[in-house]
């Protein structure tokens, strides 16, 4: 008896004691069909999206190079910017904060008020009448708290007439 005869025997053996679990295996695959099937689909519909990508593939490589072209190309020139800058002594100069719209209205209105103040008080001094001239800047003054809803509402609405009929 040589060492092949020997390794068939214990292949057989090892194959009957394997049978009542070959039997077990055989009836869960039959009892387990149909969610093994059920199953199937499922992985099936959930790589749809993958296989639909998939097709796309050269589109992401496309893009995803180009990216990387722009990144590296922006990193140089940013590099290259900053280094030019510090060597040439280029450092540009802090710039000051704007003024809002608000200030700028209010500095307007006070100009207004010293240029009215101003005109009446060298008109009051050619005529010499100090107590108009007094008397004029409140009023001016009234004026320009007033808001301007009540100088609008002073206003006259002129009506167009309608004339296009008329040829």
């Amino acid at each position: 008896m040589g060492w092949l005869e020997a390794a068939t025997s214990a292949m057989r053996i090892f194959s009957y004691l394997l049978l009542p679990l070959n039997f077990l295996y055989q009836i869960l695959l039959i009892v387990l069909a149909p969610l093994i099937h059920l199953g199937g689909y499922v992985v099936s519909v959930c790589l749809l999206p993958v296989k639909v990508l998939a097709k796309f593939e050269t589109v992401y490589i496309y893009l995803g190079i180009a990216a990387l072209v722009g990144l590296v190309t922006g990193s140089i020139l940013h590099l290259s910017s900053s280094a030019l800058i510090s060597l040439l002594n280029l450092t540009p100069e802090p710039e000051g904060k704007g003024r809002s719209a608000a200030s700028v209205r209010a500095a307007r209105e006070k100009r207004m008020l010293e240029d009215a103040w101003e005109s009446s008080v060298l008109r009051d001094s050619e005529t010499g009448d100090s107590s108009s001239s007094a008397r004029k800047q409140t009023i001016w003054l009234d004026r320009g708290r007033r808001g301007k809803k009540q100088d609008l509402l002073r206003q006259t609405i002129l009506e167009e007439d309608d004339d296009s009929g008329d040829f």
